[in-house]
């Protein structure tokens, strides 16, 4: 039996609580998370920081008009955001103590610079070419582009979405969801270790132990349990016709993970990664839909994006039964979110 082999039978049975959760009328007047959360809004072609204790606007910076930047991760002082659209996408590179635009690194024309995530330590970040098959890797020391990896040299066919990085940074995982692909490859010069099948991979978060990686399978509906050591597919939670899960966080001591799912209206998904049992929480009015969520280290909050009328940042109190305490307002189009440390 492989290691996961239990875990099937738990899945089959598990079941779902969907709850809705309402705002308190008086935001707490302060958390204790320290740093500020940082928005990508694709509307309105900027990015905007919040007090993350208070939710106080501290900054908004203006990037490159038209270029719809759907998506940021911060290490060593910068944030890196993608600039998806346009006539010159880029990864623009911010200090995100004065937002100032120290930087941008030039992708080709319909390259489509996507998600973007940063290794434990910050001294890599990638960002997924997702009108390509590459991914694209810079170093934060030198903020050079390290390479803009081919996932696989025999196609074209493949859509690299999201690359995730191993505790260690020596191993980037990356999900195709055009051709069903976990890919993992050496960060630093782009060798490809192995590719499984993974059915509709699209976002992923992979545990410490770098044993386990947990895929969302978007048009599938469904969470799906890689095995890293055999690269297969051990279980599956169905999340529910319909919601489209996507970006997935994982709190510090791995028991909860958040999956945000693109359904109608703006939802997070909870699950308890010891039962896989989970809670759907909505964060968002009719007609909006959620974009990207952070998730603090306790486990205690999460910062969940979301459009449509009331467009804005839901904070999530999970001590509080994942009620919603706070709606930091940011009209447009606000999607990729992540903490700028202090």
């Amino acid at each position: 039996m492989k290691r996961n082999g239990r875990m099937l039978t738990v899945l089959a049975v598990v079941g779902a609580l969907s709850v809705v959760a309402i705002a308190r009328a008086e935001p707490p007047a302060h958390r204790n998370v320290n740093g500020t959360i940082w928005a990508a809004n694709r509307a309105a072609d900027t990015i905007r920081g919040f007090d993350a204790s208070t939710g106080d606007v501290v900054a908004t910076v203006s990037m490159a008009p038209g270029s719809q930047p759907g998506d940021l991760a911060f290490a060593k002082g910068k944030l890196y955001v993608a600039e998806e659209m346009g006539a010159s996408p880029a990864i623009a590179i911010v200090d995100a103590r004065t937002g100032d635009v120290l930087k941008r690194i030039a992708m080709p024309f319909g390259s489509r610079p996507h998600h973007v995530h940063a290794s434990s330590g910050g001294n890599l970040v990638s960002v997924g070419l997702y009108g390509t098959d590459r991914i694209a890797v810079v170093d934060t020391t030198t903020d050079e582009l390290l390479g803009a990896w081919d996932t696989d040299p025999s196609s074209t066919a493949n859509r690299a979405h999201a690359g995730v990085f191993s505790t260690d940074g020596g191993t980037l995982y990356v999900a195709s969801d055009a051709t069903s692909k976990l890919i993992a490859l050496d960060p630093r010069t782009g060798e490809i270790f192995w590719s499984a099948t993974v059915p509709n991979a699209h976002e992923l978060a992979v545990t410490h132990d770098g044993k386990t990686a947990y895929v969302s399978g978007r048009i599938a509906g469904t969470l799906r349990i890689v095995d890293l050591e055999t690269h297969e597919v051990v279980g599956n939670v169905d999340l529910g016709a319909n919601t489209m899960p996507d970006t997935l966080q994982l709190s510090a001591n791995e028991k909860l993970l958040t999956v945000g799912l693109r359904s109608i209206p703006a939802q997070i998904a909870m699950v308890d990664t010891s039962t896989f049992a989970f809670t759907k929480v909505t964060i968002g009015g009719p007609g909006s839909v959620a974009g990207h969520q952070w998730t603090s280290p306790s486990g205690r909050f999460t910062y969940a994006a979301h459009d449509g009328a009331n467009a804005g940042i839901a904070v999530i109190d999970h001590d509080e039964g994942d009620a919603v305490v706070q709606q930091l307002a940011y009209p447009g189009r606000p999607h990729g979110v992540d903490l700028a440390r202090p």
